[in-house]
């Protein structure tokens, strides 16, 4: 209904012009490319320009990642990410590329990274070391006995489990006698293990550490820069610290600078680059001959003309041929849908884009999400928190992408939805009017539009649920039938859908007799048109079978999926459970306000705490309720009865950037 025609467009064009001709397709947004399938030969020229372009992204990717603790960005990113950028033209970015030099900026960056790096690992060591000497205070020679050892003397610092001391000093005493000595430094009772040293002759260092491998010894490594006392080394070391905090600063301060110069500007290159990039390799994917490239893509048929009118210039240098596609072909999929509608396209891309020739089910899904969103959130109130909070977003972000925007306007939409539900209904922040006495002189205007409660009713608005759900099903099984005719599958038509149509049709028809809710005389009518369609169906849904007896039994028993169409219509009924868990929620925020105004002093103040803040999480609740189940319906009840998706996206060449808006090229 809604998907535009796509056309095959064939760009023959001369060496000397294809980047220029690309450079346009790329600026009119409006061309697929599609890549060749062989890639076997590749162009030279595209290929070393598409190498110069990965080594300065991967130098933007490294100073962007650098400057990014450094900058303090004006705009948030949620902002950026909604359109708000700043503007260039290609034009500009290109000059701007070539007013910097990117590899030198990328180089001196790395200088600061590697002192940086540097700094933070020295750092790093110093504290680990601290935290050891930090044990070992108490010892009473100079480290450089554990670090370096003497010609003579070695030893060794580690920690040894408290349990396992006495056994150890016991060990050492009468293995190593006048040759060892130890040192324990003081612990507490609760600790599990104790700072131990041991120094012996160096011909005793093996065996002094076979024997405290028994006793659970865990050696510690001391650096062999360490040779003066434990309380020297520690000042050395926190002096040393502070020297290198202070560079660290330094270092920091000289990166926020670069960071403010340069991140505006590194942004905006990045993005040049990509933009570069995505026009080079449609050349590098592209036929070429000797002196001509051959650019195949997909076009809407509408934007044709515009893209010939744009190349006019170059068409003595190059052809354009332009063709249907052929059965052969898997055009892409691009919607076309406009006013009210346009919003629900992004439904539909949720579930899957429909196949390039079929039907758009946004128009048809449209109006039932619209009605089914109000029903289940059914607050007036409510709607009117939605319809500020995303008009208030619109118009904030006055820039956002369009698919954000269409998506914003969906709430807009439902929020309306919401309202005019909650004012049928008379639910306005549940019952908060007929609650409260100070809005009694409100309660006259609410009444007005009130055709129906659904707490005191609620049988009403089931049946109104189902009925709508009955509805939906018989237009989606009318859809399928219309789709078959129109691809010329006559026995589809009137086998399948056309089967179901009246079997389903006869049955609610007799039920309406039977209940009373029609004239008896419909009865007859009744019967013969669910015996007609009872009969379609027995005599066709078996026809993929071979033999008669299989075609037989597999019509028959076809009939037993009436019963998934009744679950479909059952499922209808979240409508009205939805919408009384709303109105439920919001009369249960106000009776505690209520309760709460019968508080002394502060009792007016928890009350608008809980009618504010209540009202507030019931609202964010169910929102995301409402738009599940009402997406729900959608997707399963409603599509399972013609549409199944699967269609590729239009991706054309465009600026798709990050940091920039592209925009015109400005007059100067």
């Amino acid at each position: 209904m809604a998907v535009a025609s796509i056309k095959k467009v064939e760009f023959y064009v001369h060496n000397s012009v294809v980047e220029d001709v690309l450079s346009i397709l790329q600026k009119t947004g409006t061309c697929e490319i599609v890549s060749r399938q062989d890639v076997d030969e590749v162009d030279s020229h595209s290929t070393a320009h598409l190498q110069r372009i990965d080594s300065l992204l991967s130098e933007t990717r490294f100073l962007l990642r650098f400057f990014e603790p450094f900058y303090e960005d004006s705009v948030p990113p949620m902002a950026r990410a909604l359109g708000e950028r700043p503007d260039f033209s290609v034009e500009e970015l290109a000059s701007l590329a070539e007013k910097t030099d990117l590899l030198q900026l990328a180089e001196h960056i790395r200088t600061l990274e590697r002192r940086l790096i540097e700094i933070r690992s020295e750092i790093t060591q110093i504290d680990s070391t601290k935290a050891i000497l930090s044990h070992i205070t108490e010892l009473p020679y100079s480290l450089e006995l554990v670090s370096r050892g003497t010609r003579f003397v070695g030893g060794f610092v580690g920690m040894l489990p408290v349990e396992q001391i006495a056994g150890w000093k016991q060990a050492i005493e009468k293995n190593l006698g006048d040759a060892g000595e130890f040192f324990i430094a003081s612990y507490e009772g609760k600790e599990k293990e104790a700072w131990v040293a041991l120094f012996c002759r160096r011909d005793k260092e093996q065996e002094a550490l076979d024997l405290c491998s028994k006793y659970g010894f865990s050696r510690i490594e001391i650096p062999d820069t360490l040779t003066e006392s434990v309380g020297e080394e520690l000042l050395r070391l926190e002096t040393r610290r502070e020297s290198l905090l202070k560079e660290e600063e330094k270092i920091e301060m000289q990166a926020s600078s670069e960071a403010t110069k340069w991140m505006p500007t590194t942004r905006a290159l990045s993005d040049y680059w990509n933009i570069l990039k995505s026009k080079y390799e449609v050349l590098s994917n592209s036929e070429f001959t000797d002196k001509t490239v051959i650019i195949k893509s997909w076009i809407p048929e509408v934007a044709v003309p515009k893209v010939e009118e744009q190349l006019k210039q170059y068409r003595a240098v190059m052809e354009i041929a332009v063709s249907d596609p052929s059965p052969e072909d898997e055009p892409p999929t691009l919607l076309v849908n406009k006013g009210w509608v346009l919003p629900f396209e992004t439904l539909t891309k949720l579930y899957g884009l429909p196949k390039y020739g079929e039907l758009d089910p946004s128009p048809l899904l449209a109006p039932f999400f619209f009605v089914f969103f109000g029903m289940c959130l059914g607050d007036g109130g409510y709607g009117l928190i939605m319809l500020g909070f995303f008009l208030f977003f619109m118009k904030k972000f006055k820039r956002m992408p369009e698919g954000v925007k269409n998506f914003i306007t969906l709430f807009i939409l439902s929020g309306i939805s919401t309202i005019f539900v909650g004012a049928l209904t008379g639910s306005w922040f549940g019952d908060l009017i007929d609650v409260f006495g100070v809005f009694k002189f409100i309660r006259p205007i609410k009444n007005i539009p009130v055709v129906l409660d659904p707490m005191n009713d609620p049988m009403t608005v089931l049946f109104i649920s189902l009925g709508l759900g009955t509805i939906q099903i018989f237009f989606g099984l009318f859809v399928a039938f219309y789709d078959s005719l129109r691809k010329k599958d006559y026995m589809g038509a009137f086998a399948d859908q056309g089967g179901w149509i009246l079997f389903l049709l006869g049955l609610l028809l007799i039920g309406g007799t039977v209940s009373g809710k029609l004239p008896a005389s419909l009865s007859g009518p009744s019967k013969a048109t669910a015996a007609a369609g009872a009969l379609v169906l027995v005599l066709t849904q078996g026809r993929a079978k071979s033999g008669v007896v299989q075609k037989a039994i597999s019509g028959v028993m076809s009939l037993y999926n009436v019963t998934s169409y009744l679950g479909d219509v059952l499922s209808y009924s979240r409508l009205l459970a939805l919408g009384l868990a709303s109105a439920a929620i919001g009369s249960i925020i106000n009776m505690l306000a209520s309760l709460a105004m019968g508080i002394p002093f502060i009792g007016w103040v928890l009350a608008l705490i809980l009618i504010f803040g209540g009202h507030l999480f019931s609202v964010a609740v169910n929102v995301l309720g409402a738009f599940v189940h009402s997406l729900r319906l959608q997707y399963v009840e409603f599509f399972s009865k013609f549409y199944s998706g699967g269609g590729k996206s239009f991706a054309p060449l465009t600026y798709n950037t990050s940091f920039v808006t592209i925009s015109e090229t400005k007059e100067a």
